[in-house]
């Protein structure tokens, strides 16, 4: 991962007009996607949290992005004075689907949102019911659903649940 540059954001557009890609998307796909709707939408999502471009270990190839953020959806039923964060995240190339880069990214910023942020609780949220490949990633790295709405599951993992079954960043 690292730091999302003006750049990716022309390589990500043909990505977001691939309806596979865009119809497991959180929330409703926009109706129509520019490089400048893109550049918005990070904005907006850098400003909620820390967003970033997933590259490719061996190319260096650009990916897909992920933006850890702090909760921003009422539902989720934030304690006053609790800390939360959320993760959507994209690999773009359906090509690239299933061979393990959303779980390593996955698995990272989980370790920092509890041993760097302290948060109390990591949450994915806006999961399709039918997006069985992302409902498989939560579940391998310890989130579990805690409710629908309409057709989507929210899923999370508390710092309690997270010092119990998981190792530190540091090992």
């Amino acid at each position: 991962m690292r730091p999302f540059l003006e750049a990716d954001f022309g390589t990500a557009l043909p990505f977001y007009r691939d309806p596979d890609f865009v119809n497991l998307m959180e929330g409703d796909p926009p109706d129509e996607v520019s490089v400048e709707y893109l550049m918005r939408a990070g904005e907006s999502m850098a400003r909620q949290g820390f967003f970033f471009a997933i590259e490719e270990k061996e190319t260096g190839d650009t990916i897909g992005e992920v933006c850890l953020q702090w909760m921003n959806l009422d539902r989720a039923n934030v304690e006053p004075g609790e800390k939360v964060t959320r993760l959507p995240i994209g690999i773009w190339d359906k090509r690239l689907w299933g061979r393990g880069y959303g779980s390593e990214v996955v698995r990272r910023l989980i370790a920092y949102a509890f041993e760097v942020l302290e948060v109390d609780r990591f949450c994915a949220m806006d999961v399709k019911v039918t997006n069985t490949r992302s409902r498989a990633l939560w579940a391998s790295c310890g989130l579990r659903p805690v409710r629908e709405v309409g057709d989507h599951v929210d899923f999370e993992v508390s710092k309690e649940r997270y010092f119990k079954g998981h190792e530190s960043i540091e090992d």
